[in-house]
């Protein structure tokens, strides 16, 4: 499973994702820490030697790919533009970033693809993506650049998972990502360069998340460090 989001109502201690910054109270960096042991347990190695940006990239591009496959799901295989801002998160539950949403209702997609490159833009990359990466760069060293780059990997991340279990929905999806790697948001970060055996679309970006840092870890399969 890609991503889970719950409908469920957001109960005690779960945070609005489009709320105020999470740096003061330390919840950002509480996160990144987490996520800092859980790579240093998986590879067996003690926690000092997971470098906090690195930890800090894998948090972000994992907390973008939660984000983009629902609002790119929603308005491709059911119209419905759901609101990032309005995604809950609750950073005391173990276990991976699980989201809730407190939208109700939500609009109809009335126009076509280029309508749906503009929502996601405006509420998750321009919105909650550029929040957090924010909030990360002014917790700890890890560059901007790289941040855009981890979203442009997981918008083309979610529509490869799309069009593989939505095969009809799969030249749509690739168009929307097409629109937004080409608009200034995203612009740098990462290309199409071809089409694999089945003829989805292969992404390539342009920066490396740093996953390859990680003790016995190796390079992501859209990696600008692979040959």
């Amino acid at each position: 499973m890609l991503f889970a989001l719950e409908t469920r109502p957001p109960g005690s201690g779960w945070l609005p994702l489009g709320g105020a910054d999470a740096v003061e109270d330390g919840t950002l960096a509480a996160e990144v820490e987490r996520v800092r042991g859980r790579l240093a347990e998986l590879s067996g190695r003690p926690g000092a030697t997971v470098e906090w940006r690195v930890a800090a990239s894998v948090f972000h591009q994992g907390l973008a790919t939660r984000l983009l496959s629902p609002v790119l799901a929603a308005a491709l295989c059911h119209g419905a533009l759901l609101d990032a801002a309005r995604f809950h998160w609750d950073p005391h539950r173990e276990g991976p970033v699980v989201l809730r949403t407190a939208q109700e209702r939500a609009a109809p997609v009335a126009g076509g693809t280029v309508e749906v490159a503009d929502w996601i833009e405006r509420t998750v990359v321009l919105g909650v993506m550029a929040r957090v990466a924010r909030d990360l760069s002014g917790a700890g060293k890890v560059a901007r650049g790289l941040l855009r780059g981890n979203t442009a990997a997981a918008l083309a991340g979610a529509v490869r998972s799309l069009g593989a279990d939505r095969p009809a929905r799969r030249e749509r999806a690739e168009e929307v990502a097409g629109n937004l790697l080409a608009r200034p948001s995203l612009a740098g970060t990462g290309a199409y360069t071809g089409t694999d055996a089945s003829g989805a679309a292969v992404f390539r970006r342009t920066t490396c998340c740093l996953y390859y840092r990680v003790p016995e870890a190796g390079y992501c399969g859209d990696c600008a460090l692979r040959p």
